[in-house]
């Protein structure tokens, strides 16, 4: 029994050491910091907590899929990613706390005779032959060490004198203290990853939000304040190309105004911990806008009408005693997986039209209108033809939101 007991306490004690030194591993400090970078490098190039229509833009469906369930469409909030800075953080809170005892001995009880082996040990040694006496190479030696590091303590022992000297002894807490700041910015991190969130809004002008969409998720986070876009402007190059977006942003508390800012592109809006960034812009087809329609009779050379209105409204043809509803209007018309039209995404790519016919306040036809396809009319029995000119349509501010409760760990780590 006491052998068997032996034994049992050998093998706990082999698994504690084989533990301890590969927690201690530099091999283990190395691949971790590797496979950091490179997961990290992914995060910057796959675009982080998109909305599923933009990634399918660039992905196929498995792409996305598969990338999702990795969780490389959220890197910095993943299990597997905290679990790589936790580890990274054990890995150097364990091997700092291994070396600090013996350092920490060296610096306050330093030793001022060295053994043989300790001597040929050392690093840099140099053994020098000169027909001086003893008395006088002591005192060279002196100088030598006051000059450079300062006055040597005096040993005599076994008729041999020892001299030692020593600067900037406290220099060798210098990696103990990286190792701590690092700790601390992973900590911070750690937090961030855990407890901090990124989100997405769209204001319309002139509109106000008290809550954000976390994206991949049904869930909406609520500010506790409002954030109003009083005004959204977007300026161009000669060739059509957006030059700058920039929105001009108000934060209300209890309906009162207590800050206003203009924001763009890597220069947010910082409130309460929350960071309102200018991530994207673009025109909010359910927030109505002014349909420009051209309008023909089939067949004729004349040239068309143009009508201006707004979605949800008539205009009137009183030479055909018809009534042109425009019902609904898509800024990027697709038809679902039921077959029902909707919108694929909020830019002006495929703009299309359902517009009511009606004749003595009845639906008389019901057709659909498209820029990009003019000549397509789901009725051919019309005597006329309509055409979309334009679309002018509320435009909204697209906000990344992100709270990051570790950032001012990082911070202090980063001093």
């Amino acid at each position: 029994m006491g052998i068997q007991g032996n034994n049992k306490k050998g093998k706990k004690g082999n698994l504690i050491k084989k533990l301890k030194d590969f927690l201690t591993s530099l091999k283990l400090t190395i691949f971790l910091m590797i496979i950091l970078a490179l997961t990290s490098i992914a995060g910057t190039i796959i675009p982080q907590n998109a909305l599923p229509d933009q990634y399918l833009r660039y992905y196929s469906l498995t792409t996305y899929q598969t990338l999702k369930a990795l969780g490389f469409l959220d890197v910095y909030h993943s299990w597997w990613f905290i679990l790589l800075l936790s580890f990274l953080c054990l890995n150097l809170l364990v091997c700092s706390l291994k070396s600090f005892p013996r350092i920490w001995k060296i610096i306050t009880q330093p030793n001022p005779i060295l053994n043989e082996e300790q001597i040929k040990a050392l690093p840099y040694l140099i053994t020098i032959k000169k027909d001086f006496s003893l008395d006088e190479i002591k005192e060279r030696i002196i100088e030598i060490l006051k000059k450079h590091f300062g006055p040597p303590r005096e040993t005599f022992l076994n008729g041999t004198f020892h001299l030692f000297a020593e600067k900037s002894r406290f220099s060798r807490l210098g990696v103990f203290i990286t190792h701590a700041s690092v700790i601390i910015i992973l900590a911070g991190g750690l937090i961030g990853s855990i407890f901090g969130f990124e989100g997405n809004v769209n204001i319309v002008e002139g509109q106000s939000i008290d809550r954000i969409l976390i994206p991949g998720s049904h869930l909406v986070k609520e500010l506790g304040f409002e954030v109003r876009c009083d005004e959204f402007e977007v300026t161009y190059y000669p060739n059509g190309i957006p030059k700058e977006y920039q929105s001009t942003l108000t934060i209300l508390e209890d309906g009162k105004k207590v800050l206003t800012k203009t924001i763009e592109v890597n220069h947010p809006l910082k409130y309460k911990g929350y960071v309102f960034y200018q991530s994207s812009y673009g025109t909010a087809p359910d927030q109505g806008g002014e349909l420009i329609l051209e309008v023909k009779k089939r067949g004729s050379k004349d040239p068309g009408r143009q009508f201006k209105v707004e979605v949800g409204n008539s205009f009137l043809l009183p030479e055909a005693g018809l009534l042109v509803k425009v019902n609904r209007f898509f800024t990027d018309f697709v038809m679902d997986e039921k077959g029902k039209a909707a919108n694929r995404s909020l830019e002006l790519k495929n703009p299309a039209a359902e517009l009511l016919i009606l004749k003595d306040g009845k639906i008389h036809n019901r057709i659909w209108v498209f820029q990009r396809y003019p000549h397509f009319h789901g009725s051919k029995e019309l005597d006329y033809q309509f055409f979309i000119q334009g679309f002018k349509g509320k435009e909204y501010t697209g906000l990344q939101v992100t709270k990051d409760p570790g950032v001012w760990l990082v911070w202090t780590g980063c001093i």
